[in-house]
């Protein structure tokens, strides 16, 4: 009698524990999922000029798809655009769409923000644009050459038409030898 009341006892346990496990596994993924996104996110590009007095950045940037290859080639150097970013989360790889800047309308996308264009390699599939970027930024990158690479960290959405660029560094970090 004890035993059978033991073994009764066990599987009730576990009947509990395995209906508990998936009410509490979707909880957790619940709580993940309305976790906010990140606030900002990371591009990267060639350094082609820093206008240091102005504090102006002037990069080119990979561009991946039908829509900007369409695009691009309507711009003339000095037309203000919104660029978007094709990324996840807080990395952005290369733009994937671009049109002309509307002063009426609020940038809502993620990934997105205003810069001026300088010019578009449809052959090599680089857009060239300036934007402004912090003044602590220009002495993280202004040892740098053009040619070297820059990671540039932007907001997402409305935060981006004011200040598309909060921060600027060199793409790798320079090492020390310690030989």
């Amino acid at each position: 009698m004890k035993n059978a009341n033991l073994i009764r006892k066990s599987w009730t346990f576990l009947a509990l524990v395995t209906l508990s496990l998936p009410i509490c596994i979707t909880g957790r993924l619940a709580a993940q999922s309305s976790q906010p996104a990140a606030d900002t996110y990371t591009w990267s590009g060639e350094l082609v000029s820093l206008d240091e007095g102005a504090r102006i950045l002037t990069v080119k940037a990979r561009v991946v798809g039908d829509q900007p290859m369409t695009q691009l080639p309507k711009f003339k150097v000095g037309d203000r655009i919104v660029v978007s970013w094709s990324g996840y989360d807080k990395y952005a790889d290369a733009i994937n769409h671009a049109v002309r800047y509307d002063g009426t309308k609020r940038a809502e996308e993620r990934f997105t923000f205003p810069v001026d264009f300088v010019a578009f390699d449809s052959a090599h599939q680089y857009l060239t644009f300036k934007a402004p970027i912090p003044a602590d930024s220009v002495a993280k990158i202004k040892s740098l050459k053009p040619g070297e690479w820059v990671t540039a960290t932007s907001p997402h959405a409305k935060a981006a038409e004011s200040q598309p660029i909060v921060s600027v560094r060199p793409y790798v970090g320079s090492s020390t030898n310690s030989n």
